[in-house]
């Protein structure tokens, strides 16, 4: 089961191999027995992508920095490894992450392929940072990608697992840094106001706007009320003054990858998440605002808004184009599709594209009209998998 609680399933043979080659005895052991393979990360996506009724592969025993180039700011780590687990491994080389979303418990591998992201304008996904992976293909080989392939490797920087199982990722990093927190809550009006401001100041800009006064406890939040936005704001500091770090919420100072966590562990929502271009960023704001207001008015749910650069993975949500992630969030236990359909429905208008990981109502037909590169992608999965070993009913939906 993942941590939302929506989706759940048994697989024939569950595999926690201790070492690479056990994994890769693993996959070949299933491929033998006409198994079909999928990996489960941290569990931390909402859609079935994990699925499946054959060998399940769980690599979290597979964790840790591998090697890492202070000098090139890169390191090659283990793909089962949880975000949170890299960020002092990498510290102490000197290295850290460029940037990160709210939740650092997904692994490297679960993250990367469904394209997750923390904000800011002048960065891109995590995905986007990959430079080489070891994959074990439909034939039960391994498979390096690097830079020389660079073909395959922007098939595989946002795969949904795809391309097979991947053992071992590398990553382009930058030196390491240090992040203050100058959180604050604003009118909605003022957000307008000051939007320009906030995103060329702030290396992290992102908000919640709040159609009513219960819509902040969703995501524990604290009191915000209706009408305004819980603004988080990060922003660069050296390094000497990350070692001075301070604790006062919303106000502290630390190493980079101890500020970015926002703490979520329990999901209390399911959430769909689309990316736009970032120049229709205020419109489609407005859009989602007018939808919320006037057609469903009961809903809670915040309206989170996030920036990314633009990236040339063939699947990346952000391929091509400067972001603007636009996400809402239906209650545990209540029937809340017709909102996310609805949300759907009004994003599609802006060449919308899901977060893999989250809630989404697409079709083969709509993949194929928002990703350009969908062809180079396909072209890619079958040289890895020819006999569409790595898909399950989910992805032969989209894909197969």
């Amino acid at each position: 089961m993942n941590w939302g609680g929506n989706q759940a399933f048994n697989a024939a043979k569950v595999v926690r191999p201790g070492s690479e080659d056990e994994a890769i005895s693993a996959v070949q052991g299933a491929l033998a027995a006409d198994l079909p393979v999928r990996v489960a990360g941290g569990g931390h996506s909402f859609t079935p992508v994990v699925e499946t009724p054959g060998l399940l592969l769980d690599l979290s025993k597979l964790s840790g920095v591998i090697s890492a180039d202070s000098e090139a700011k890169r390191a090659v780590v283990w793909a089962g490894s949880r975000i949170a687990d890299l960020g002092e491994p990498l510290w102490n080389h000197g290295l850290s992450i460029a940037n990160q979303g709210d939740i650092d418990v997904q692994t490297v591998a679960g993250a990367t392929a469904t394209g997750t992201k923390g904000s800011g304008s002048r960065f891109g996904s995590m995905s986007s940072t990959i430079t080489s992976m070891r994959i074990i293909n439909g034939a039960g080989e391994v498979v390096d990608i690097g830079e020389s392939n660079i073909e395959a490797l922007l098939a595989a920087q946002v795969s949904l697992g795809m391309l097979g199982p991947i053992l071992r990722i590398g990553l382009q990093l930058v030196p390491a840094y240090g992040l203050k927190e100058e959180n604050i809550v604003l009118p909605m009006s003022e957000v307008i106001r000051q939007w320009d401001y906030l995103m060329n100041e702030y290396r992290h800009f992102s908000f919640w706007w709040m159609p009513t006064d219960q819509s902040a406890h969703l995501y524990k939040l604290g009191d915000v009320p209706a009408d305004h936005c819980f603004v988080k704001l990060l922003r660069e500091v050296p390094l000497e003054e990350a070692s001075m770090t301070s604790a006062e919420l919303n106000r502290r100072t630390d190493r980079a990858y101890r500020i970015y966590p926002d703490g979520t562990t329990v999901a209390e929502f399911h959430e769909l998440e689309y990316m736009v271009a970032a120049k229709d960023a205020r419109e489609v704001v407005l859009s989602m605002q007018t939808l919320m207001l006037e057609k469903f008015p009961h809903e809670i749910s915040p309206l989170q808004v996030r920036w990314q650069k633009a990236d040339r993975g063939f699947l990346s949500p952000q391929t091509g184009r400067d972001s603007t992630s636009i996400s809402v969030s239906g209650v545990i236990g209540k029937d809340y599709l017709p909102f996310l359909r609805a949300a759907d429905a009004e994003l599609q208008a802006y060449a919308a594209r899901p977060h893999w990981g989250k809630l989404h109502f697409l079709d083969r037909d709509r993949v194929r009209d928002l990703y350009p590169d969908y062809d180079r992608f396909e072209r890619v999965r079958e040289w890895m998998d020819p006999e569409k070993r790595f898909l399950n009913a989910h992805l032969s939906w989209l894909f197969g």
